[in-house]
């Protein structure tokens, strides 16, 4: 007979679950324990014909844009994962809408692969574990591991589109997501084009917030 906590466990194992593109702060693997306890780390992912900003609300956004692309992480989420995302990120506020859109999935290792975001976390964040799946994986070939994902959920504020400056608390934040980011895979020139026209890099010191660019990466 199973015991409570293992009932308990299965039940939730056995939840519907949908894959989540994040793109901003939920980048930082830590904060997405916090606000989704039951999710699963998948891989990074690539969303064509977009472009990331920060918009006039001073938060992430990607907006649609020929040729460029946006990249982000790929979780596993559940219905009680969804619904405090949901609360986390406006929607009944109208401050980002769902989309359900095709992404580029990149799988993680088979030693990342669905790891529980709170196991990464438990075991000392994603620059650790990194490292570990790395040395694991030398010498194994696995299987292609890329591939075309459809309904992957994104959040998206298509109300407003304006580039402008974060909030001054945002920039911490989405300076420990690229650092998660980084450690899982995604790619330095995207973060350097992309991202930091817009945030300013961590410093002792509070940096000051650079002036706008064009960002710069666009898909050949």
């Amino acid at each position: 007979v199973p015991t409570q906590k293992a009932a308990s466990a299965l039940s939730l194992d056995r939840r519907p679950t949908k894959l989540y593109f994040a793109y901003g702060s939920n980048l930082h693997v830590k904060q997405m324990n916090r606000r989704c306890p039951n999710s699963k780390f998948i891989g990074k992912a690539r969303l064509a014909n977009y472009r990331w900003q920060i918009n006039q609300r001073g938060y992430a956004n990607v907006i649609q844009a020929e040729g460029h692309w946006v990249d982000g992480l790929v979780y596993e989420i559940d219905d009680i994962d969804e619904a405090k995302l949901d609360i986390n990120e406006g929607v009944a506020k109208n401050a980002y809408n769902k989309r359900y859109m095709t992404v580029l999935l990149h799988r993680a290792q088979s030693a990342l692969y669905r790891r529980p975001v709170a196991w990464i976390v438990e075991k000392g964040g994603p620059a650790a574990v990194g490292r570990q799946a790395k040395l694991m994986a030398q010498g194994r070939r696995e299987n292609s591991l890329l591939h075309w994902q459809d309904d992957v959920l994104i959040y998206v504020s298509p109300n407003c589109t304006i580039d402008s400056h974060p909030k001054e608390e945002y920039v911490n934040r989405i300076n420990l997501g690229i650092a998660d980011a980084r450690a899982l895979g995604v790619d330095e020139d995207y973060i350097r084009n992309c991202i930091r026209p817009f945030i300013p890099e961590t410093t002792e010191k509070s940096p000051s917030v650079p002036a706008l660019e064009t960002p710069r990466t666009k898909m050949l």
